[in-house]
């Protein structure tokens, strides 16, 4: 194994390993690997209540507005398109808006799951961390 870098902070044990989390050395060995990300992560947290990041009081008329620049959705660049009225255009392009949204916190899910096993196999309290 010579050929492999190893490195103490991403020892793992097996899933069901419940008492190897709760052996107090461990918490003695934290690697410091993930300290500097682990810090920066204030910097980079958003807060969805926050108006100044969204506004969720502002109102928005889902059958007269389109949530992306209609320019953005490629179906609407299409001869299929041309023989929709403009109320068409936009629900179409909403709900296609939407699709890609579900889409995308699909896969944040996926992450968040990935993340939470991570932390039940990790025995270094810093990579626990990381992975949270």
């Amino acid at each position: 194994m010579n050929h492999i870098t190893v490195d103490a902070a991403f020892e793992t044990v097996d899933h069901d390993d419940f008492p190897a989390m709760l052996d107090v050395d461990r918490y003695g060995k934290r690697s410091s690997a993930f300290d500097k990300i682990i810090s920066a992560t204030h910097d980079h947290f958003w807060d969805p209540l926050d108006k100044k990041y969204i506004d969720f009081t502002q109102p928005f008329d889902m059958k007269n507005e389109y949530l992306v620049d209609p320019k953005l959705t490629a179906e609407l660049q299409t001869a299929v398109a041309d023989k929709l009225d403009e109320g068409q255009r936009i629900h179409l392009a909403n709900r296609l808006q939407q699709y890609q949204l579900s889409s995308i916190l699909h896969g944040e899910q996926g992450a968040l799951n990935m993340s939470a096993s991570l932390c039940h196999i990790m025995l270094d309290p810093g990579a626990q961390e990381y992975a949270s």
